[in-house]
């Protein structure tokens, strides 16, 4: 047993000075790349639109959350001590309901599925190491193409078009764990739509008893570096 405990501590402190050594050589990197890995839950903000004769049989909205998930390629460019530029495109997988209830209380289930092709410019702060450790925060924009939008769809009596073009504003939070030849970094990240993605169209019942959809998310992601 006591030889176990010496092996151990010895690979420990091996570990220990190995992932400081990857520290030290990823700190003198300008640009590395790594794998953004994540999943998400997204829903929508919606503004109901004013109440008239055409839209008076639905009486409540809401939206339901979804889950999805995310693939991306991470591009890393260090240039201070504590500051980072991420540009991260991305693969993104989002499903998202709307609920509507009308005067009889008979509910009525919109599903609303996106592919989006992402693309977020971030800046990372990064605070001075602990060992092998870091925390960081990040704040950014995004821009997103929904490769499934329905907004060239003829025959939708029944459906709600959304624009295929959205922007984001996003922030989150992160850890740096270096290991000996990469860097682990789980982050949380929460992202609010800047614009209008309803395609508005009166004629559909579903559509015009909104104003306005703006999309949420909330990611967890297993970022990758080296």
């Amino acid at each position: 047993m006591k030889k176990f405990s010496i092996i151990i501590g010895i690979l420990f402190l091996t570990w220990q000075a190995q992932a400081q050594f990857n520290y030290n050589e990823m700190s003198k990197k300008t640009i590395y790349f790594g794998i953004a890995m994540g999943f998400n839950v997204a829903d929508f903000k919606i503004i109901n639109a004013p109440l008239n004769s055409k839209n008076d049989s639905i009486h409540y909205i809401k939206t339901r959350i979804g889950p999805g998930f995310n693939l991306g390629i991470i591009g890393n460019y260090q240039f201070h001590k504590y500051f980072d530029l991420r540009f991260i495109p991305t693969l993104s997988f989002s499903d998202k309901n709307i609920v509507y209830t009308d005067l009889d209380n008979n509910t009525i289930v919109k599903d609303v599925s996106s592919i989006y092709l992402d693309f977020p410019v971030q800046l990372r702060f990064k605070s001075d190491p602990v060992k092998d450790f870091r925390v960081y925060g990040i704040a950014g924009m995004r821009y997103d193409y929904d490769l499934a939008s329905n907004v060239k769809a003829r025959r939708a009596d029944d459906i709600i078009k959304l624009r295929n073009n959205d922007v984001a504003a996003e922030m989150g939070i992160g850890f740096m764990i270096y290991f000996p030849y990469f860097i682990l970094s789980p982050e949380l990240k929460v992202s609010r739509g800047v614009v209008n993605i309803l395609y508005q169209t009166p004629g559909l019942i579903y559509s015009r008893t909104i104003q306005a959809l703006y999309s949420r998310t909330f990611t967890f992601t297993l970022n990758l570096e080296g």
